[in-house]
C-alpha cells in the first residue's frame, strides 16, 4: 500500500487518499485544465468495483460518451490504479478533443478553493508529506536533519482557507520554545513548512547534542526534541540540571544542582571555585565536560543499587524524592508515594514515580499503574489521581 501511495503521489500529486487508500479525490489535468475527480476502489490494489465520478465532465453531455462504460473498458486492460488513471486521462482527452460542440473557454469551472489552494501549496514539497487528512483538516510534514532524526510538524487547516490567510495557522511540533516565535505569525501552509524546515536545519548541532546527552549521560526522565533542560546524576544522591542553549548548544550550559544540602555542598563549592566556561571544551564530548566540571570519575547509573542493610534507614528521614532528589513537601497529602517494602520506605513525587513506571512500560489500568520500586524492585501500585501535581 505504501508503494501505491508513492506511485500515486509521483504521478498524480493533486489527488488525496483516504486513510486506507481505498478512495481518492482531487484534480487531474485534462487539456491544461484542472478537473475534479472522485475515485472509489474498495478492493485496492485490485480494480474490482472501481467507480469514478467527474462532475464537470458529466455536465458537458459529450456525444456518444459514457463515463461508466469507459471506466469498465480501461480497467479491463490495466493492472494498477496509477496505470488505470493514465489510460483514463488519455481516453478523456481524446473524447474531449473530438467533440467540437464543447467550448472550454466558456465553461465556468467550479473549484473547491480550499482543496485547490492546499494541494497547490503541498505539491511544492510533496516529498516531505507524511500524512494528509482526507478532509484536509490537517497535514503532517516530516523532515530529516543531517543525522537522520525525524522531525514532524502538524499543520491545522481552517475550513475558510485560503480566505483566512490573514490569520496565523495553528500547528503542533517538537522544537525548543526559543524557536517558536518564528512560527507564530505565519499564515500559509507553504511559509509555515519552510519556516519549520529552516529551523530543523539551523538546529542541527542542538539535535546532535540532545541525542548525545540522552545516550551517554544516564539522564533522569524522558525527553523530546523540544526539551533543553536535562537531569544528569553526578553522585548517588545528587543530580545536576543542565540547560542547553539550542542556538549555541556547544557552549557551556547553565547548571542547577538537586539533592540533599549536605550531598550537594561539595559540588556547589566546586562551581564557586571555578569558572565552568573556562573548563568547558567544545572538542570534548558532553559527558567528558560534565566529568571535568564537577571533578567526578564517572557518571553513576540513573538509580544506584543499594545494599539491603541500607534500606533500614527510612527515606522519610531524608525527605527527598528518590528519583529526582528534590525536596518533598510532606505537608501536602498524596503528593508522595511511599514504597510498601518495610526495608526500603523510599519516597517519590507522584509525578516522578508515574513517569518512571510509564517509561518502564506500565500501562494505566483502572486509573492505576503497576510496576517495581526503582530502589528495591518490590512490586508497587500507584494511583493516577494526582499525576498532574507539580513537583515541589
Amino acid at each position: 500500500m505504501f508503494d501505491l501511495s508513492i506511485s500515486m503521489w509521483e504521478n498524480f500529486s493533486m489527488l488525496i487518499p483516504s486513510r486506507n487508500c481505498k478512495s481518492w479525490k482531487g484534480y487531474i489535468l485534462l487539456n491544461a485544465y484542472n478537473v475534479y475527480i472522485e475515485i472509489s476502489c474498495p478492493n485496492i490494489p485490485l480494480l474490482d468495483n472501481l467507480k469514478v465520478q467527474i462532475p464537470e465532465l458529466e455536465a458537458f453531455h459529450f456525444h456518444q460518451f459514457d463515463l461508466k462504460e469507459t471506466v469498465e473498458i480501461v480497467k479491463q486492460k490495466t493492472h494498477s490504479l496509477p496505470e488505470f488513471l493514465k489510460e483514463l486521462i488519455q481516453a478523456l482527452v481524446k473524447v474531449w478533443k473530438q467533440d467540437t460542440s464543447i467550448n472550454l473557454t466558456n465553461f465556468n469551472y467550479i473549484f473547491d478553493d480550499k482543496f485547490h489552494s492546499v494541494i497547490q501549496e503541498v505539491n511544492l514539497y510533496g516529498q516531505y508529506v507524511h500524512t494528509i487528512d482526507e478532509n484536509l483538516k490537517h497535514i503532517t510534514f516530516n523532515v530529516l536533519d543531517m543525522c537522520k532524526h525525524s522531525h514532524f510538524i502538524k499543520i491545522f487547516i481552517p475550513d475558510e482557507y485560503p480566505m483566512i490567510k490573514k490569520q496565523p495557522l495553528r500547528f503542533e511540533t517538537m522544537v525548543p520554545s526559543v524557536s517558536l516565535n518564528l512560527f507564530l505569525k505565519v499564515n500559509t501552509i507553504l511559509n509555515l513548512f519552510e519556516t519549520f524546515k529552516n529551523v530543523v536545519n539551523e538546529l542541527s548541532n542542538f539535535w546532535n547534542v540532545h541525542s548525545e546527552i540522552i545516550s551517554t549521560c544516564n539522564t533522569i526522565g524522558s525527553y523530546t526534541f523540544k526539551d533543553v533542560n536535562y537531569r544528569i546524576p553526578i553522585d548517588s544522591h545528587v543530580c545536576v540540571e543542565v540547560e542547553v542553549n539550542p542556538l549555541k548548544p556547544l557552549n557551556c550550559p547553565k547548571f542547577r544542582l538537586h539533592g540533599l544540602p549536605a550531598a550537594i555542598e561539595k559540588f556547589h563549592k566546586r562551581l564557586n571555585e571555578i569558572n565552568p566556561i573556562l573548563i568547558w571544551r567544545t572538542i570534548n564530548s558532553f559527558k567528558e565536560n560534565i566529568l571535568n566540571v564537577f571533578e567526578v570519575p564517572t557518571l553513576p547509573s540513573q538509580y544506584e543499587e543499594e545494599k539491603p542493610e541500607h534500606y533500614v534507614t527510612s527515606q522519610n528521614d531524608l525527605n527527598c524524592c528518590c528519583i529526582c532528589y528534590d525536596q518533598l513537601d510532606m505537608a501536602i497529602k498524596n503528593q508522595t508515594k511511599l514504597c510498601d517494602n518495610e526495608k526500603c520506605d523510599a519516597l517519590y513525587h507522584m509525578s516522578c514515580i508515574c513517569e518512571w513506571l510509564l517509561n518502564s512500560g506500565s500501562t494505566p489500568m483502572f486509573e492505576h499503574l503497576q510496576g517495581k520500586c526503582p530502589q528495591c524492585e518490590k512490586d508497587m501500585l500507584v494511583a493516577l489521581e494526582n499525576f498532574d501535581l507539580i513537583k515541589t
